[in-house]
């Protein structure tokens, strides 16, 4: 269990082997790519390129401005939709940087909607949470069965959507996901609400407990992966390792993947590239999913 201290000092163990330095730098990016900027400047240009390209739907899913969404749609149209979160810490990126995913996505045959969100500091991770359900929830009534995707924080938000608790609220069931992909994402918030991102996203004990995926997934679930580089931070790594063996304890043919000499960030690049491992995944959830759809018929 880790080590509650709001009056730590950087050489003090708070989590694990770990000081709160060091907890910190496992919680930073920027400590192991330096070049973030990069990265983000040319999904920028290559989400303009592909907005400019094809055809887009913009949508409002709920109340507040910030609650809309892009849908991307694709000649060759599966039943159903991909819904497509973004990452950023939850406090940057937005669903247009974000498009240029969709053009990796679209790929696999079913139009994508691209997901906006509330930010922190001004949104609440709470918040947040609320609204890509809602989002979910929008996508389900106007086109059915939903496969989710999301990279990083959008991993964290994914990972959400299986929520025990929400699919009682909400009368949910494994039926209405196609699928859900989680990249380089995080599923137990304890570490985070030690960490300096703390100061920003304001956990609370409470907070924490409903708002780690981990702790709360339902005992059936859909098709499932977890996916990271093996160029990740080592926080990264083990909760992705942790997160999959909770998965696989409630699905045996839960997903991993981690793929060779890529960071953080490459990761998220292969979204919108249509032969990447991430789109291989994503089909082979979808042959997973038909498998699942054969037997409910069987029954």
């Amino acid at each position: 269990m880790p080590k509650q201290n709001a009056a730590s000092t950087p050489d003090q163990i708070v989590f694990a082997d770990m000081t709160q330095a060091e907890l910190d730098r496992q919680y930073d990016q920027s400590t192991l790519v330096p070049n973030v900027a990069d990265y983000v400047g040319r999904w920028n240009a290559m989400a303009e390129g592909f907005r400019a390209s094809g055809a887009i739907e913009s949508h409002s899913y709920g109340p507040a401005p910030v609650e809309r969404l892009d849908i991307y749609t694709t000649a060759c149209n599966r039943p159903g939709v991909h819904m497509h979160i973004h990452g950023g810490a939850w406090r940057s990126l937005s669903r247009q940087t974000a498009g240029f995913a969709a053009s990796g996505l679209v790929s696999l045959g079913q139009p994508v909607a691209v997901v906006g969100f509330g930010l922190a500091p001004g949104t609440h991770i709470t918040d947040m949470v609320v609204q890509v359900r809602r989002a979910f929830l929008w996508l389900r009534c106007h086109h059915g069965r939903v496969t989710v995707s999301g990279h990083s924080s959008g991993g964290h938000l994914s990972a959400c959507l299986l929520d025990k608790h929400w699919w009682t609220e909400s009368g949910l069931a494994p039926s209405d996901f196609g699928a859900v992909l989680m990249a380089s994402g995080l599923y137990d918030l304890a570490p985070v609400r030690l960490s300096k991102r703390n100061d920003y996203l304001a956990l609370t004990s409470a907070e924490e407990d409903a708002l780690s995926p981990i702790r709360n997934l339902p005992d059936a679930l859909p098709p499932v992966a977890v996916v990271r580089g093996d160029g990740e931070l080592r926080e990264f790594a083990r909760q992705a390792e942790e997160m999959a063996q909770a998965l696989h304890g409630k699905r045996a043919d839960t997903v991993v993947e981690v793929l060779a000499g890529q960071n953080h960030f490459d990761i998220y690049d292969q979204f919108g590239e249509e032969g990447s491992p991430i789109c291989a995944v994503l089909r082979h959830l979808a042959h997973l999913k038909n498998i699942d759809n054969n037997r409910e018929m069987k029954k």
